[in-house]
């Protein structure tokens, strides 16, 4: 089978943009990328109607995010649904049971993103998902930490880094207030978190050496990232290897990932790595066009 996660900073550039569109520079980087995947399914004689693929927050905010979704249905051939939350949620939850041993029912998902996360797990009562979600994501904090917390320019700015220690606090005080009230459910809870190589979550994994953490544990990474420049960082594991995303954005996806289990008085957080939601968008076979 064929698996690949390719990084185009949609949310970076749609945060630094002064009217909350997407360059055309950004633009043309996702068309080519969509059409090198199109290619790969050409030489895997997967036909057109048994092809999905779905977009998510930046699409949703983006100005001109259905225009560009148009342009890519015209010039690539590829039909892309904006989906809600909620759906993108669904989509994460499905990933994460698709991927472990085991019941649906227990299974906590986090999934975290360019400028959303979601965590979701099943009602023990009517089988529903519940969902504690948040329009935060590794652009969005990125904007944050150097608008807010550090009153750069983000549009401009090449980086935060190196972060100082209060700096980075600042920010992740900053986060816990834009989080939505914790839910009940969370509260000492065991979470699987799904993502590739550049999520928070692996970045965290690989500044700590271990697959599982805890406050205690986030605490420290941050401790190992804040005071370092950009070419600092790209000595450590977090920041080598092909396809990976910038330096620049390491100590704010570890500050949104220490804010939310802070906040939400998360036990324990266990990486699981995935493409995206490509797994549970496998398994929803509602969604193509060739099931129907």
């Amino acid at each position: 089978h064929f698996a690949k996660e390719v990084p185009v900073s949609f949310a970076i550039d749609w945060k630094k943009s002064t009217d909350g569109t997407l360059s055309d520079e950004i633009r043309a980087e996702g068309i080519a990328v969509l059409r090198r995947f199109v290619g790969v399914c050409e030489e895997h004689s997967v036909a057109a109607d048994a092809r999905c693929a779905v977009a998510t927050e930046v699409f949703r905010k983006a100005a001109n995010g259905p225009s560009f979704l148009e342009e890519v249905r015209h010039q690539v051939g590829l039909a892309v649904e904006v989906v809600t939350q909620d759906v993108e949620a669904d989509l994460g939850f499905r990933t994460a049971v698709a991927l472990q041993d085991g019941p649906a029912q227990g299974v906590i998902c986090w999934d975290s993103g360019g400028a959303s996360f979601q965590i979701t797990t099943p009602c023990a009562e009517t089988g529903d998902l519940r969902k504690y979600v948040g329009a935060l994501g590794s652009g969005v904090v990125a904007a944050l930490l150097m608008g807010e917390v550090l009153g750069r320019d983000f549009a401009t700015a090449p980086t935060a880094n190196p972060v100082k220690a209060s700096e980075a606090a600042s920010l992740v005080q900053r986060l816990k207030q834009e989080c939505p009230p914790a839910a009940d459910w969370l509260r000492g809870s065991h979470v699987t978190a799904i993502g590739g190589p550049n999520s928070m979550f692996c970045v965290a994994c690989e500044v700590l050496g271990v697959s599982s953490y805890a406050l205690a544990e986030l605490r420290r990474a941050l401790s190992l990232v804040v005071g370092l420049t950009d070419d600092e960082l790209l000595k450590m594991r977090c920041c080598q290897g092909d396809l990976r995303e910038p330096p620049s954005l390491i100590v704010s996806k570890i500050c949104l990932l220490l804010a939310v289990v802070e906040h939400c008085s998360i036990d324990q957080v266990t990486f699981c790595p995935a493409i995206g939601s490509c797994q549970g968008l496998l398994i929803s076979e509602e969604r193509y066009a060739a099931a129907k």
